[in-house]
């Protein structure tokens, strides 16, 4: 099997897991458990692959299997150690034009919002007091559409982010933010420090 095929056989994984976890509603009631566990085995198995035999740019995979591997990397929330570690990584490779440069923007603001921290390019949302999902803070608001379109964004202005119904929409969001917090300190992404 070559690289590229065996990042996208774990992304496909990942994907068919999802699926049927929406299809019951369980992805919907906090962080699946069986979701964690195949984000994590993708997430130690890319970080292998990665030791082995680099990271996996547009150039060596195809930009398909890079992008399966952006994707398994922000997947990835269990372990802020292997995200973070990413993140320089990424952006020095998405500065030659050898993977996306969107993905990175995505990278640095998931990483900043599970440590409590503004984003910088404004692509991270999340169900505030009211239930009402809304992009999360983001620092130096009044650049923030040069800085999306520097990543390749599109400008903020174009999200449409209202209120969802139906399974998607956190019965007690309160609650589920209380829940929120303290999984970013059991999983290490926030100390008392």
């Amino acid at each position: 099997m070559s690289y590229a095929e065996e990042i996208l056989h774990l992304i496909r994984e990942d994907e068919a897991v999802r699926e049927a976890l929406a299809a019951t509603g369980e992805l919907f009631q906090g962080y699946n458990a069986h979701m964690e566990k195949v984000h994590l085995r993708n997430a130690r198995k890319l970080n292998d692959l990665i030791v082995e035999k680099g990271f996996p740019t547009i150039d060596l995979v195809g930009e398909e299997a890079c992008t399966a591997a952006l994707r398994i990397i922000l997947h990835a929330i269990s372990w802020p150690e292997f995200m973070r570690m990413q993140e320089p990584v990424l952006m020095d490779l998405a500065k030659n034009g050898k993977v996306p440069k969107s993905y990175v923007a995505i990278l640095i603001d998931r990483i900043r919002f599970y440590e409590g921290r503004k984003q910088v390019y404004g692509t991270n949302a999340d169900w505030d007091e009211n239930g009402i999902l809304r992009i999360t803070d983001v620092e130096d608001e009044k650049n923030l559409n040069k800085r999306r379109a520097e990543m390749g964004l599109d400008p903020v202005e174009s999200l449409v982010i209202t209120p969802m119904d139906g399974e998607y929409h956190p019965p007690d969001p309160e609650k589920r933010h209380k829940e929120f917090i303290e999984w970013t300190f059991k999983t290490g992404w926030r100390n008392n420090d």
